[in-house]
């Protein structure tokens, strides 16, 4: 096995996607004008929750890949920034990121079922569009420097687009709902954000692939 401590890997994994399932939804919320926030705080309020969203996403990945020293290095072991971290992974193992899926089951014999795990391409929530939102967060989360103040002739835009807003949630909820990650040739991490059968919670294992007979 790839860790020791599965159960703490798992537990720790999931309290992370418990989280970023609740910010999702806080996205939402707010969009549908349910925190009484003014709109500039609407749109500031969410982009906040998408860019801690992306940190949620990077910090996972460190998570479920425990088994490379180097996450836990004092270098990228007390690195918070997305960019970073998502560099830094991609460079010790490129199958880092999670990948969205669907299962699909088929009748094999009597009550016997075969569930086969496919992946969902293209992704709609790529490492690159993760890094590129994550870019997008600093112009309306710094109110700027004051030479770009004096340069400016036009009053700060402060209006949110919604639809946007709610785009970006759709895509980060649509690669995390059911995802998995290949850990080694014979391990892949899975991760489905609203179990039904456990009252919507997030559930992890730890599959084995089996070679076919």
């Amino acid at each position: 096995m790839f860790l020791k401590d599965q159960p703490k890997l798992r537990t720790l994994y999931a309290n992370l996607m418990e989280e970023a399932k609740l910010r999702i939804d806080c996205i939402g919320g707010a969009c549908q004008g349910r925190t009484g926030l003014p709109e500039p705080m609407v749109r500031e309020f969410c982009y906040l929750q998408l860019r801690l969203l992306c940190e949620l996403i990077s910090l996972a990945c460190m998570v479920a890949h425990g088994d490379i020293p180097a996450t836990y290095s004092k270098q990228l072991g007390k690195q918070w920034s997305a960019e970073e971290i998502i560099n830094a992974l991609e460079k010790l193992r490129p199958h880092f990121y999670p990948v969205p899926i669907r299962q699909t089951v088929s009748l094999l014999s009597g009550t016997q079922k075969n569930h086969r795990l496919e992946a969902i391409n293209p992704q709609p929530f790529t490492k690159e569009t993760l890094l590129e939102l994550y870019g997008k967060t600093h112009q309306f989360l710094h109110r700027g420097n004051v030479k770009k103040l004096r340069n400016s002739e036009t009053p700060l835009d402060l209006s949110a687009n919604v639809q946007e807003l709610i785009a970006w949630a759709q895509k980060i909820n649509d690669q995390l709902d059911h995802h998995m990650m290949a850990i080694n040739e014979d391990e892949l991490f899975i991760c489905m954000l609203r179990n039904k059968d456990n009252n919507f919670r997030v559930q992890v294992v730890i599959a084995e692939r089996k070679t076919p007979p």
